[in-house]
């Protein structure tokens, strides 16, 4: 009997081999034979699960998203609300080696959707559910207006990418505590507030 192949499983497993690949050399080094080999396969399978190269590599920008999207569900619901965000802003940040990959998979995207309008539509649409999603936490937590709630998401969003990608480019100049402490600097002033309103 033939050996059932959970379909799901694999195009996962590709777009996570994908995710690595990317990571280690930039988008256009992405190479189909590449992929299947990271994930274990033949080509003939990759290509069997995605309709070519732009598949892949749309497919390993969805599944890094939806983990930066399922990241965002845990929230520090037991701290001050400013600190609450500030700890949500690092969550994000390329603190460690497998968050590294992904944020040179990120930039990697950036910078292919310079010239690719798909991609960049792709990028925007992505950027919307990122901020929306912290929006809406900031306002669970804090009791922001949904006006406010976006425009904090909209300043961490734009804090966490500099930090993150000034990280992800020198990191042996950029430890977990240099990015958290030059975070600290760009948000603390933004965040202080929602913690003396929370004592008022």
């Amino acid at each position: 009997m033939p050996k059932q192949v959970d379909a799901e499983a694999q195009r996962l497993s590709i777009a996570e081999a994908a995710i690595r690949v990317i990571g280690d050399g930039g988008l256009e080094n992405a190479r189909l034979r590449d992929v299947a080999r990271s994930a274990g396969v033949t080509t003939g399978a990759v290509t069997h699960y995605f309709d070519g190269k732009d598949a892949v590599l749309l497919a390993a920008l969805d599944e890094m998203i939806r983990r930066i999207l399922e990241q965002q569900t845990t929230l520090p619901k037991c701290m001050p609300p400013g600190e609450a965000v500030f700890e949500i802003a690092c969550d994000i940040l390329p603190l460690d080696e497998a968050s590294r990959t992904e944020w040179r998979v990120w930039l990697a995207f950036w910078g292919g959707a310079m010239g690719n309008e798909r991609l960049r539509a792709r990028h925007r649409a992505y950027y919307v559910r990122i901020v929306d999603q912290l929006a809406d936490s900031f306002s669970d937590l804090a009791g922001l207006s949904p006006e406010q709630a976006n425009q904090l998401a909209d300043a961490v969003v734009a804090a966490v990418d500099g930090v993150g990608a000034r990280a992800t480019l020198e990191p042996e100049h950029w430890p977990a505590s240099r990015e958290r402490q030059a975070l600290a600097t760009l948000l603390k002033p933004l965040l202080r507030p929602l913690d003396d309103a929370n004592l008022s």
